[in-house]
């Protein structure tokens, strides 16, 4: 069961080892005289990785799901806000339920403890997760004591292979039948491979024929933040299940939620806002908009395209704000944010961009907008979109999503969780702040 999957991290070794016989006659093979032929023996040496899961059945991991409260902020990742709870994904190990009644003393009161979660929804006292590839949904009507409702197994079929070190490694399956891997044992290994071949001096040379060998709040839902890939609306969850498509949960049954459908919705998708009847999805060439009046049958009505990027977006009735950053495995190398007018929402229009140091999320509360960049959060007042007037920026160690509601601003960075108080722009005071273990 515990089998490893080698990461090659030097494979350009191996793909070199070929048959060409010379100099300008790349992955040919030749006819040659034998006498004139000569074998070589060339030594080569290759590291690689190997990721061994340690696998826990799922069982035991829904049995020992509430985990100690005071759990470390470690590596925070999305925020999700119900009621007077803040709900913070730990990533890929679960999720911090705070309660913000005060936001100036909020206080950790429970941790659910889910492998490979990511994401997170709530209708009415039921929370919806993913564990790696299956959907989760638990009761958390006492949020000391969660417990597990039901599934949908492999519906995120794009996280059947986890990336765990920022690389674009095959890995081990995180899940398999019954077992979840709640951690990894990685060993890196060097051995030597040892190539024979034949070089010839007067060969005639043939079209080739082979191939070189290879390497085989009191609604009944909650407010997500702009780095959310799962949503509810209405009776339904919408979820990126894997980077093309969306897939479509029906959760009437709120404990019970049954897979309605899953259809191709755009290219490397990253992001889901909802807005009224309209769903936005930020990938990383556009934004995809969808009408879903009618909720079990998105239809597409634009499309806004921008370069190569990571992209998250919020829209309200006129215009769509869209955050585009590199460094990352999105690529390109656009630093900036896009205001775009959807008024019409099949001929969407980039109305302005403003360059920024390196954004990720945003979030806006009627004419202010928050995004964060790099070292701050900015505050901008946009009753003018293609005119954005700078009124402040809150230092703040790489934020990577805001939530901005009734006054009060929540923002995820990397140093942990801080909450202000923008009741005066133009003097935001620090209410809280939560500090991930170093």
């Amino acid at each position: 069961m515990q089998t490893c999957y080698m990461k090659i991290t030097f494979i350009r070794n191996l793909l070199l080892i070929t048959t060409a016989c010379c100099a300008y006659f790349f992955f040919n093979s030749c006819s040659k005289d034998t006498l004139h032929a000569k074998t070589h023996t060339e030594t080569y040496t290759y590291t690689y990785t190997i990721n061994t899961p340690v696998y826990k059945s799922k069982s035991d991991i829904f049995k020992s799901i509430n985990g100690p409260a005071n759990t470390a902020i470690e590596h925070a990742g999305k925020i999700y806000i119900k009621d007077n709870f803040i709900y913070l994904n730990e990533v890929n190990k679960g999720i911090h339920i705070i309660d913000n009644s005060n936001p100036s003393y909020p206080v950790q009161v429970a941790f659910l403890s889910i492998p490979g979660n990511l994401d997170i929804a709530i209708k009415g006292n039921i929370l919806y997760a993913d564990m790696y590839t299956d959907l989760l949904a638990l009761d958390i009507t006492d949020v000391h004591h969660a417990e597990y409702k039901t599934s949908i197994p492999d519906f995120f079929t794009g996280r059947a292979y986890p990336i765990i070190d920022n690389s674009y490694s095959y890995l081990q399956p995180s899940t398999t039948n019954d077992m979840v891997a709640v951690d990894w044992i990685v060993k890196d290994t060097t051995i030597t491979y040892t190539n024979t071949y034949t070089d010839c001096d007067d060969c005639v040379f043939l079209e080739n024929t082979s191939t070189a060998p290879g390497i085989k709040s009191g609604n009944s839902t909650g407010v997500a933040g702009s780095m959310a890939s799962m949503i509810l609306m209405n009776n339904y969850l919408y979820a990126i299940s894997e980077m093309h498509s969306l897939g479509i949960i029906d959760v009437s049954d709120a404990s019970h939620p049954k897979l309605d459908s899953s259809f191709s919705a755009g290219f490397d998708l990253e992001t889901i806002y909802p807005f009224e009847d309209k769903l936005f999805l930020g990938s990383d060439i556009g934004v995809f908009m969808y009408d879903v009046s009618n909720p079990g049958q998105p239809v597409s009505i634009g499309e806004f395209e921008h370069g190569q990027a990571c992209d998250p977006v919020i829209a309200d009735s006129n215009f769509a704000y869209v955050t585009l950053h590199s460094g990352s495995t999105c690529g390109g190398n656009k630093n900036e944010l896009d205001v775009v007018d959807v008024q019409d929402l099949a001929n969407s229009k980039l109305v302005k961009t403003y360059n920024l140091t390196k954004p990720t999320g945003l979030s806006k509360d009627g004419d202010l907008l928050f995004v964060c960049d790099d070292t701050n959060v900015k505050v901008y007042n946009a009753s003018n979109p293609s005119a954005l007037q700078l009124l402040q920026q809150i230092t703040s160690n790489q934020p990577y999503d805001v939530i901005a509601a009734n006054k009060k601003l929540i923002v995820v960075n990397a140093d942990g969780i801080s909450q202000y108080d923008y009741s005066n722009v133009h003097n935001i005071r620090m209410l809280s702040f939560i500090a991930a273990k170093e």
